[in-house]
């Protein structure tokens, strides 16, 4: 049975204080649809007021809207009732590395997923501000985005860091695979040193590129290191969990990985792909 690392549940009728446990049931009906056997439950972590300032820029600061009590008080409800793990998406801002730590310290995680989502107050995965990939130099994003990703590992903040390689999103930051074969190989050495995972999110298939993240060349060295993988639909949907893992499983096999880590609420599971 699969595990979905990286569910989330606010793209329905419900805010973060009001999600019923029928709306998380149904995310778990299709998960067993799709012989997945549990969740990862996770909110963005800029959706709470208490995050106020820890991300960059206008777009973030009018998501801050809800008491993180209140959706922490949800978890407690339903952890273990369900199979499930519950964590948090927590954005990684080099110069709020400290607050986001603090922040973090606010409830007991069964674990936390670190993104890269803003390089300054560009929002990478924002639709509103594509524009910027026509205007930034493609390989400058690249590096930034590899940068932040490295000190988001060193920080010892996360226990997985997801869509690893964001920027292709909408097919407007290529570069040649030589010039991010070294970050890819930073990257992935920064991973192995600290223990942290990465994340195999089938979400691109939904996005404009249309392809899993990360490239296969990212899960190639991935799979040199030995490095714990992560399986993730990325859904914000229940129609969306497990969406695309069949997909997932070839490719990691063809890259040379063999086995899934997932992160549940009674620790570390290894799930085999042969």
């Amino acid at each position: 049975m699969w595990f979905d690392q990286h569910v989330h549940m606010e793209h329905g009728p419900y805010s973060p204080l009001e999600y019923p446990e029928s709306w998380l049931e149904q995310f778990l009906a299709v998960a067993t649809s799709r012989h997945v056997g549990g969740l990862g439950i996770v909110e963005h972590g800029y959706r709470f007021l208490e995050s106020a300032g820890l991300l960059p820029g206008e777009w973030a600061q009018k998501r801050c809207l809800y008491p993180l009590k209140g959706y922490t008080a949800f978890l407690d409800q339903v952890r273990h009732k369900y199979p499930i793990a519950v964590g948090l998406e927590m954005d990684y801002v080099p110069e709020q590395e400290d607050g986001i730590r603090e922040y973090l310290r606010q409830y007991s995680w069964d674990f936390v997923l670190g993104s890269i989502h803003f390089i300054d107050d560009f929002g990478l995965d924002v639709s509103d501000m594509k524009d910027q990939y026509l205007m930034r130099d493609s390989e400058e994003i690249w590096a930034k985005y590899y940068q932040y990703s490295i000190k988001a590992v060193t920080s010892g903040l996360f226990h997985a860091i997801t869509h690893p390689d964001l920027p292709k999103i909408y097919g407007l930051a290529e570069v040649p695979s030589d010039v991010l074969r070294p970050w890819y190989r930073l990257f992935v050495e920064a991973l192995a040193d600290h223990h942290v995972a990465l994340e195999i999110n089938t979400a691109g298939l939904r996005r404009p590129i249309k392809e899993i993240y990360p490239h296969p060349l990212l899960l190639q060295e991935a799979a040199k290191a030995h490095l714990r993988v992560t399986l993730a639909s990325d859904a914000h949907e229940p129609e969306n969990v497990g969406l695309y893992f069949d997909e997932a499983k070839i490719l990691a096999r063809e890259c040379g990985i063999w086995a899934i880590t997932a992160f549940t609420a009674d620790g570390i599971r290894t799930i085999s792909l042969s």
